[in-house]
């Protein structure tokens, strides 16, 4: 049985055994002592802490909770004794290259707060694969001219996925260098050198500005200039977590919305329609796009990866702006690995749906009608069991006025409604055109979509019976199929038009399909039907 200790590294707190405990602080010990006399000695230690507190991270896990000295032994292979290392020397010897062959020789992908011109993204992406930031920059100035924006959305989700360095360890990381005692004292010993020099630049500037005022003056400019650094740092601390907020309220209103979208009540999906926007059970307009396949899912999938990723990482950007907690581990290269996955997915089936609506075809077909001269043509619509199973059992979808019926019954299927008008017809015969439509991914599947169209009517001397609904056949899939009638009425001839004939008439330049449905009608020299009295063959002819 041995003691344990409580310790805390870099913010972090370990359990650790007596025998580790002793073995670490004579480490850290020999640590302090070895730079107790270098400039930026504070900063070095601290960054070696973290390294030491990360590396320790790694070993705990959820059946070994209490450092113990082989874990401290791994620690020092990693980083390297001080005795080890020659503060003065500008090459590392061959026993210093042999201590830092342990050390963590990886290559990460980092903001570079050194190089930066708005949040430091092209310079890590510089360092990282060893080229000019300015080549990044261009490229994100190229895509967001040609591309529309493209190069500004890639660059705001690089800015939220990818993480600041901002320790030492980080930066080594960022250059693909290894983090050990050796090149963590040179990084900061550079970065001491840097700050000097540009001390000393400002401070010849600032000598050559105003040599000629006096000393108690220049002392007053400095407590002031003081003064005004501490109010801008003040000032900058207080606009990043303003910006922090709004990034945040942004984030959690559009995860918001998102889900509504997709998760809803009903499950409710935004379908972008060729000509507005429909609210669509996302089940529904699965099943009418990808019939029962697994693509739905997989497109779904997709969307909430690639629109859901950005969203949720600026909640957790705006997060850690408001209130400072660590940033998590790999978290940006996992959410950048997600979205690029849902990007991938959400083309692919974008694609394809594209691909299935790129070509169209209308098959056309003309009835003459021999109604006799003096005497209307009846219109009224037919009720069957065919219709009545499908009021009982299909789910109502309405996309650009096209109405669209899907079958939940053993049967299954879907079904459209037709469109009727009625049109002044250019010479003396009477004549119904019928067209069909549907859409594929060539003419010759359009057409054959077009063919399986079926649309049931009747044609009984001077009555005209037509069905409610029209049937795709053989096809498990919407793509666009719908039936139009045009019902051409010559000059001076009379139509009588049923009164649930609004169901299926559509509006014209003249004429509502509410206010034409239940009388009878006459075709004038303008195209415009005016009504005629009701006489006794109408009441006639709808009693049958």
């Amino acid at each position: 049985m041995k003691k344990t200790f409580t310790v805390n590294i870099s913010g972090i707190v370990f359990n650790i055994d007596e025998d580790a405990y002793s073995v670490l602080n004579d480490y850290l010990q020999s640590i302090k002592k070895h730079f107790a006399n270098t400039e930026g000695r504070d900063e070095i230690i601290s960054d070696i802490e973290s390294r030491i507190a990360e590396i320790l991270t790694e070993s705990i896990t959820d059946t070994k909770e209490v450092i113990s000295i082989e874990d401290i032994e791994k620690v020092i292979k990693a980083i390297g004794l001080p005795d080890e290392f020659e503060i003065d020397e500008e090459e590392p010897t061959a026993k210093q290259r042999s201590a830092g062959r342990s050390g963590k020789d990886t290559k990460r992908l980092y903001r570079d707060p050194d190089n930066t011109m708005i949040s430091g993204v092209c310079g890590g992406l510089g360092a990282y694969f060893h080229t000019d930031p300015v080549w990044f920059r261009l490229a994100f100035v190229i895509l967001a001219l040609a591309g529309v924006g493209t190069g500004i959305v890639i660059y705001i989700v690089l800015w939220v996925v990818i993480p600041l360095a901002s320790t030492t360890a980080e930066k080594l990381e960022m250059r693909g260098e290894r983090v050990d005692l050796s090149n963590i004292e040179k990084s900061i010993r550079q970065e001491i050198d840097n700050l000097k020099d540009k001390f000393n630049d400002f401070t010849k500037e600032a000598k050559n500005t105003y040599k000629k005022k006096s000393k108690e003056h220049r002392n007053e400019v400095n407590n002031i200039g003081t003064v005004l650094l501490r109010i801008l740092e003040v000032f900058g601390k207080i606009v990043l977590i303003f910006f922090g907020i709004v990034l945040l309220l942004i984030g959690v209103s559009l995860v918001a919305a998102f889900a509504v979208a997709i998760f809803g009540i009903g499950d409710f999906f935004i379908f972008p329609g060729p000509k507005d926007f429909h609210i669509i059970p996302y089940n529904e307009i699965a099943l009418l796009l990808f019939g029962n396949s697994d693509r739905g899912a997989f497109l779904l999938t997709g969307i909430m990866l690639f629109l859901g990723i950005p969203m949720l990482m600026m909640i957790y950007g705006g997060s850690r702006l408001v209130f400072r907690f660590p940033k998590i581990r790999y978290i940006g290269v996992v959410s950048l690995a997600l979205w690029i996955a849902g990007l991938i997915i959400t083309a692919f089936y974008g694609t394809y749906l594209v691909r299935e609506f790129q070509f169209d075809s209308k098959i056309k077909k003309t009835v003459a009608l021999n109604v006799p001269e003096g005497k209307p043509l009846y219109l009224k619509l037919v009720e069957d069991e065919e219709s009545k199973r499908i009021y009982r059992y299909a789910k109502y979808i309405s996309i650009d006025n096209e109405s669209i019926y899907l079958m939940n019954d053993k049967k299954g299927g879907f079904y459209g409604e037709p469109g009727l008008t009625i049109k002044k017809s250019k010479d003396s015969t009477m004549k119904m055109k019928f067209s069909y439509y549907a859409l594929g991914r060539n003419d010759f599947i359009a057409k054959e979509r077009a063919e399986n169209i079926v649309y049931n009517y009747n044609i009984n001397d001077t009555l005209i019976l037509f069905n409610r609904f029209f049937e795709i056949k053989n096809e498990k899939l919407w793509r666009g199929q719908y039936v139009w009638i045009t019902l051409e009425i010559p000059e001076g001839r009379q139509v009588d038009i049923g009164e649930d004939m609004s169901e299926i008439l559509r509006n014209s330049w003249y004429h509502s399909r509410y206010t034409l449905s239940g009388n009878t009608y006459e075709m004038n020299d303008i195209g415009k039907l005016e009504r005629v009295e009701e006489s006794i063959d109408r009441v006639e002819a709808f009693s049958d």
